[in-house]
């Protein structure tokens, strides 16, 4: 049972170390204190070293088999709580619902217990096969890193040496800076958007075309934006994007509005819609997840 366990525990580790990103932890996990990536990379570790352990070395974690397992319960409820409708386990391509994580889970650990894997267990591979599995699993995740820089060479719109690469925008660390001196003008970004064209003030907008919240939030703007201010509508395409799972239909037009896309070559690691407030080039506010009723702010 130990095995098992553990076998579906390495199952999510290597969903989320080959084609997930940031976006897909939950939220109590995502809003830790720490950079995305690397938080991102440590949860992978945990689960990598946990996993690998447990299949050669049962004696020494089915206990931490059971905590994690407990600790995987109790986000699983707060995200229904939230009424999450993916659970993140399995990445973004891999759609789960908390619920049935959480049924999932909570069976395993059952019956992790009931086999009451503590008695009578063999004593297995010698102390050093998990010594060396465990620091495996604790390296891949930087091994594999598919975290892209800024400054990186990109060929055709593909970032060179990665697969399911992905980027942080973390535009709420931009505040204070000007547009130019954000990623958004550098490499790989600036082989898709010409920042210098754009007039540098107003509303800038991050969306996703099959994104509902997107959807909500622009139709709002559409209604309210009439000319004011200048409005900057990014794009960040994904590669599952079709006409048929498009949600945003409604967006801001008019002279004031300028519109330009990221490449779905790349996943973004940004909550949508998320919004930037410039004056004359300088970021003055910004807000990921925003809302018709929770706008972004001037904070500078």
């Amino acid at each position: 049972m130990v095995r098992l366990v553990a076998l579906w525990l390495l199952t999510g580790a290597f969903f989320k170390l080959f084609v997930g990103t940031p976006n897909d932890l939950p939220p109590v996990v995502r809003d830790l204190p720490l950079e995305a990536g690397l938080t991102y990379n440590l949860a992978i570790s945990i689960e990598l070293s946990l996993g690998f352990c447990a299949l050669v070395k049962p004696s020494w974690a089915w206990f931490l088999l059971c905590g994690v397992l407990l600790t995987f319960d109790g986000v699983l409820i707060t995200q229904l709580a939230a009424g999450d409708a993916n659970c993140g386990c399995f990445g973004s391509k891999i759609t789960m619902p908390p619920w049935l994580m959480l049924t999932i889970d909570s069976v395993l650990l059952c019956g992790l217990v009931i086999s009451r894997p503590w008695r009578g267990m063999p004593r297995g591979l010698p102390v050093s096969v998990p010594v060396l599995t465990i620091a495996i699993g604790l390296a891949m995740p930087w091994f594999l890193d598919r975290q892209i820089t800024t400054g990186e060479i990109t060929s055709d719109g593909e970032t060179l040496g990665a697969s399911n690469a992905w980027i942080l925008l973390d535009i709420e660390d931009w505040i204070g800076r000007e547009i130019f001196d954000t990623p958004l003008a550098e490499a790989p970004l600036s082989d898709h958007i010409d920042v210098d064209s754009l007039l540098p003030e107003g509303l800038w907008v991050f969306w996703r075309q099959t994104c509902d919240h997107c959807a909500e939030h622009l139709a709002q703007l559409a209604v309210q934006e009439v000319g004011e201010r200048i409005v900057t509508l990014i794009q960040l395409r994904e590669p599952h994007d079709t006409e048929g799972n498009r949600v945003v239909h409604l967006l801001p037009t008019g002279g004031f509005v300028q519109s330009v896309a990221l490449p779905e070559s790349i996943q973004y690691v940004i909550q949508t819609p998320a919004e930037m407030l410039l004056e004359n080039g300088k970021i003055v506010g910004a807000k990921e997840a925003t809302s018709p009723d929770d706008p972004v702010q001037r904070t500078r």
